[in-house]
């Protein structure tokens, strides 16, 4: 057995022979090992923080498009649950493009009925590949910002691989992971009713309104104001989800229609940047986005500090929304990004990051606490 295949017990990407390629927009070239399905997957290429996460990651819809790079160096040393059922009844597809790993761990232990990340893959289709520097590709990533690419088994004719990262566009993002038809959860002794249209958001986020004693309806994305407001809930969840928020012109006519009605709102990730166009703000691409579990966010005016976890290369321009409109609560430490705002012509508030809320998870829980206060007070801020 070659020793740089065990580490602490694990056997490592024994059986990886077959030769695999990620290839960069400006013609980077990270020589690697073929896993999961065989074949050839264009996208955008992000990286990910997250330390063991990666079946969250791989299904979650924001990364709808997109080639997942782990920074973590080894993943996959618990197996994959198979087929984990979510909040709404469905099963966690894999929604990333593809996946970028420095190494897979080929035998993790106690596996069970629980499947290696490589057959994983494999059983969704997904190409991935193994065995490359994803420091450097992370430093590259990060100094220059993203780029496309495309994981190959084999480079053929460089300039038409050039040329089919150059044309590849993400369209029809939110259309593509949201719900058809509308979806009741239901809770005992629910003291409020929310309605979440669905942009394409991580379905973990539902049970922390469950747990609130809250009612949800999940809606398809378009669902107009009109008919949202027919359903008389006491606040709409505007959650997150892929791509360029300002490709979604009817959504961003709904979301205006809830600004006029009053309703309390709540906005989350592309939820709160696209609440901000509605209101007249800007939102623009970003020179690096941020992806990763330790995003690290201030509450201005506090010495507070919180970590995390986002998901977007867009973010809402600082000073684009007059005071008499609203006011950034939040700014990102990294980079001074507007990461919360509060709206005074509407009672809703909204922040860039997912609001988590399980185990030691919960330095952000309170958003959740926040929205139905202000939804029990009326929805304006006391």
């Amino acid at each position: 057995m070659n020793p740089d295949s065990w580490k602490g017990g694990l056997i490592i990407n024994q059986n990886q022979t077959q030769r695999a390629y990620l290839v960069l927009a400006d013609g980077t070239v990270f020589p690697g090992d073929a896993m999961g399905a065989p074949g050839e997957a264009v996208g955008e290429v992000v990286f990910n923080t997250c330390a063991s996460s990666y079946q969250s990651v791989l299904s979650d819809p924001t990364y709808y498009g997109q080639l997942v790079a782990q920074t973590f160096p080894l993943v996959g040393n618990r197996g994959i649950v198979p087929e984990e059922v979510l909040p709404l009844g469905e099963t966690a597809p894999v929604r990333a493009n593809g996946y970028i790993v420095r190494e897979w761990c080929d035998t993790p232990p106690g596996l069970g009925n629980r499947l290696t990340l490589d057959a994983y893959l494999k059983r969704y289709g997904i190409v991935g590949i193994s065995g490359i520097d994803t420091r450097r590709l992370t430093r590259i990533l990060r100094d220059k910002g993203y780029f496309k690419g495309v994981i190959t088994p084999a480079l053929g004719d460089f300039e038409d691989l050039l040329a089919r990262i150059s044309a590849y566009s993400i369209s029809g993002a939110v259309a593509a992971v949201s719900l058809a038809e509308p979806v009741h959860i239901f809770c005992e002794s629910a003291e409020y009713y929310i309605v979440v249209p669905d942009f394409g958001f991580p379905r973990r986020m539902l049970p922390a309104l469950l747990r609130r004693h809250c009612a949800v309806a999940v809606v398809p994305a378009e669902t107009s104001a009109r008919e949202i407001l027919e359903r008389k809930p006491d606040g709409v969840l505007l959650p997150d989800g892929p791509a360029d928020p300002d490709d979604n012109p009817r959504i961003l006519e709904n979301i205006r229609g809830l600004l006029q009605s009053k309703i309390p709102l709540l906005g989350i990730g592309v939820g709160h940047q696209m609440m901000a166009l509605a209101a007249g703000g800007i939102v623009g691409e970003m020179a690096r986005g941020h992806r990763g579990s330790n995003q690290p966010v201030r509450l201005l005016g506090t010495k507070r500090v919180m970590v995390t976890l986002q998901n977007h290369a867009y973010d809402v321009a600082a000073g684009s929304l007059p005071e008499a409109v609203a006011s950034v609560t939040m700014a990102n430490v990294n980079d001074g990004s507007v990461e919360g705002l509060e709206y005074h012509s509407f009672p809703g508030f909204s922040v860039q990051f997912t609001p988590q809320d399980s185990g030691l998870y919960s330095d952000t829980a309170w958003v959740y606490d926040q929205f139905l206060s202000r939804i029990h007070d009326g929805g304006l801020r006391q």
